[in-house]
């Protein structure tokens, strides 16, 4: 498993046209094969600051969604939008247990 994890902070102004964009981009990567979970999440304390989360059954199917029509309409929705900051990693080689 592949996951991807990490934010990005925008003007707390865009965070409308960031919400619906993110909401399309989810709908769609569900779709894709090796999806397992995408989501982003707004930082309660922070309005402009946004969490990335993603999970990949393998990187070529990771690299594959980055192809992606809908990963192209995203990647233009994030152009229109005042982008502070972005830091986003790939995990690998963890293994997982229940808490």
């Amino acid at each position: 498993m592949i996951i991807v994890t990490g934010e990005i902070e925008i003007d707390p102004a865009s965070i409308d046209a960031l919400r619906d964009a993110a909401i399309t981009m989810m709908a769609e990567t569900a779709k894709e094969a090796g999806c397992i979970f995408y989501r982003f999440y707004q930082d309660l304390e922070h309005p402009g600051k946004v969490r990335v989360y993603e999970e990949w059954e393998s990187e070529a199917h990771l690299q594959a969604h980055m192809e992606t029509p809908h990963m192209q309409v995203w990647r233009a929705a994030l152009a229109e939008i005042t982008l502070k900051s972005r830091r986003i990693q790939i995990l690998t080689g963890a293994t997982a247990r229940d808490l």
